[in-house]
């Protein structure tokens, strides 16, 4: 059988913030050959938020424990039926009728190193290697549309999701269409607007600089959040994942 080529570390973290309750959601799926994680942003002002991002985030994991594929066309059924279990749950008349949740998806191929993902919504997937980042995920809300238009974003409120799912109309899926190859040296990081919104790009490469493992990574970004104390603290949540040879 052939050697794997990559390994993986995962930690994760999941806070109310200043919020009443957690409407983020995340988990991840470790088989033989592949990894699935996701994370998902229950949208404010909708209702239901809870439940829609739990839905979500418990399709994608079971469907592709059930068929461990790391493909393209593998990745856009997992988010489709993740949209599909937020529409089942839908209850008119209840807090759920009109729930929505952003999405972002991770699937790791451990043999090859090759990492697809997907998003709607502004939950971010952040790569680096070596503490540079190398990309990261293009929002889908209103702040990030006027700034694609030269626009002023500031007048835009946070959190005016231009994609996410629960709609029975369907929604727009931003995919990484070609495979990236990850080796040992590669950080990932899927998170939510509560996290990333604390940080930009070099904030977050200098809280990687100098960690020597995962966990110490992730405590190091919750230890940032809370320095800042923000008064509007959403929800934020974080999984982190670690990449070494196999």
């Amino acid at each position: 059988m052939a050697q794997r080529a990559l390994t993986v570390s995962v930690a994760a973290l999941s806070r109310i913030g200043r919020r009443e309750c957690n409407e983020d959601a995340f988990g991840y799926w470790l088989g033989a050959d592949s990894l699935v994680a996701a994370l998902c942003d229950g949208a404010g002002g909708h209702g239901g938020g809870q439940v829609a991002s739990r839905a979500a985030v418990t399709h994608v994991l079971e469907a592709f424990a059930l068929q461990p594929e790391v493909s393209l066309n593998a990745l856009k059924w997992l988010v489709q039926g993740a949209n599909d279990a937020v529409v089942a749950q839908q209850v008119a008349g209840t807090l759920t009728a009109d729930m929505r949740t952003t999405i972002v998806v991770l699937l790791l191929n451990l043999r090859s190193g090759a990492a697809l993902w997907a998003h709607a919504g502004d939950s971010r997937l952040y790569r680096w290697y070596d503490a540079r980042l190398l990309g990261r995920t293009r929002d889908q809300s209103l702040a990030q549309s006027l700034c694609d238009a030269g626009l002023n974003a500031r007048d835009a409120a946070p959190g005016q999701l231009t994609s996410a799912l629960g709609s029975p109309e369907g929604f727009d899926l931003e995919v990484l269409e070609t495979p990236q190859v990850l080796a040992s040296g590669d950080a990932l990081l899927l998170c939510s607007d509560g996290l990333w919104s604390a940080f930009d790009d070099a904030a977050m490469a200098r809280s990687l600089a100098g960690c020597t493992n995962v966990q110490a990574w992730l405590d190091r970004l919750e230890a940032d959040v809370q320095r800042a104390d923000r008064n509007d603290q959403d929800n934020y949540s974080a999984l982190a994942i670690w990449c070494e040879a196999g």
